[in-house]
């Protein structure tokens, strides 16, 4: 079962998220911006004179980021939720006056990146996204890790992360306005934290537990997982997905089975739901990133076989193992789960590599 998955080792993983620190975070910078906005307005002129971001005003003056963004000498990118998008994502005046200062300047910060990035920098396909660092310092003790966007460019329009931007090239003296759909929320926990937090996820955590069986340190997957540096899109099947295919195997859908199975075999499974370039997790794919072809993943490349996404639908898009019979369903409504290293989207059929 499973005979040629053999490259996914130990060795394997610690290489892969040795390189994963470097690879992965490699920031595309955005072309140089000269703003030619006839009034000389700053950013946070602007902000302090339109209506419509009354309440954004409140919360980056709360805050205590409009200084920053009426420096001249700055150059910066501001995604601005006006007061719809605010409305949209439930945040009142009172919200904002009821929450503590420093989850306040968590929040404003992440909108904002420290370079001018216009529209026409922001790539679009084949790339699935730019990765671009925002003021957001979530570690006191790292103070060059700075938590990232993740802005792309489509046909259906621009996104940061899964939120649509909804104008874009407002230009500043110092800087760029881009609306936003809705609030950009930064992610609070690892991969990990995401997968031992949701209750239909106990197959998944019971398989990755058993994938890293005799593993150390950075050889094991939950390691991986709870990494704060890598891009990681991850597929992680439902405890009903788990329950379909050991049912399929005649075994008992329960996830004390996994000890029955051989480690090396349930790694490859694990690791066949991660995406990846040569071996490296190297993209944070959101739904509006996804394309319809075949994706690499962390078995590695070519021969190793991929999985094939089907993006025709927007709302109902799919995934596919090598040997599945029929795609696993994307669930919309739980999908874009992001965290600090990547985004996880819920499947209802376990990815198979190969024939059980």
């Amino acid at each position: 079962m499973f005979t040629y998955i053999k490259k996914f080792t130990g060795m394997a993983l610690v290489a892969l998220m040795l390189l994963s620190q470097t690879a992965c975070n490699k920031i595309e910078e955005a072309e140089p911006l000269e703003p030619a906005n006839p009034s000389g307005q700053t950013i946070r002129e602007i902000v302090d004179t339109d209506a419509k971001y009354s309440l954004l005003k409140l919360g980056l003056t709360k805050a205590g980021l409009m200084d920053l963004l009426g420096n001249k000498l700055s150059k910066l990118t501001l995604f601005a939720p006006d007061n719809e998008a605010m409305a949209r994502s439930g945040v009142t005046e009172a919200m904002i006056n009821g929450l503590p200062v420093p989850q306040l300047r968590a929040i404003m910060s992440y909108h904002i990146i420290p370079q001018a990035l216009p529209s026409a920098a922001i790539p679009g396909l084949p790339a699935p996204n730019v990765q671009m660092p925002t003021l957001l310092q979530p570690l006191a003790t790292q103070p060059l890790f700075k938590m990232s966007t993740f802005p792309s460019k489509r046909a259906t329009g621009a996104y940061v992360n899964n939120v649509p931007v909804t104008a874009v090239d407002r230009l500043a003296a110092n800087g760029v306005i881009h609306d936003v759909y809705g609030v950009v929320l930064p992610p609070s926990t690892t991969m990990k934290g995401l997968i031992a937090a949701d209750p239909q996820l106990s197959f998944l955590r019971a398989a990755i537990a058993r994938a890293d069986e005799g593993s150390e340190g950075l050889s094991k997957i939950d390691s991986l997982l709870n990494y704060p540096f890598p891009n990681i899109t991850l597929f992680a099947p439902t405890d009903d997905a788990f329950k379909a295919l050991l049912t399929f195997l005649k075994l008992p859908a329960d996830p004390a089975v996994f000890a029955m199975l051989p480690v090396q075999t349930v790694r490859g499974i694990v690791a066949y739901h991660v995406l990846a370039i040569n071996g490296v997790p190297a993209q944070r794919i959101f739904q509006a990133n996804m394309e319809s072809r075949a994706y690499e993943t962390l078995i590695g490349p070519t021969p190793m076989p991929p999985v094939t996404i089907d993006a025709s639908l927007p709302f109902a898009k799919t995934v596919k193992g090598n040997v599945n019979p029929t795609p696993s369903n994307i669930d919309f409504a739980a999908s874009d789960r992001h965290a600090v290293n990547g985004v996880l989207h819920k499947i209802d059929q376990v990815l198979l590599p190969q024939m059980p």
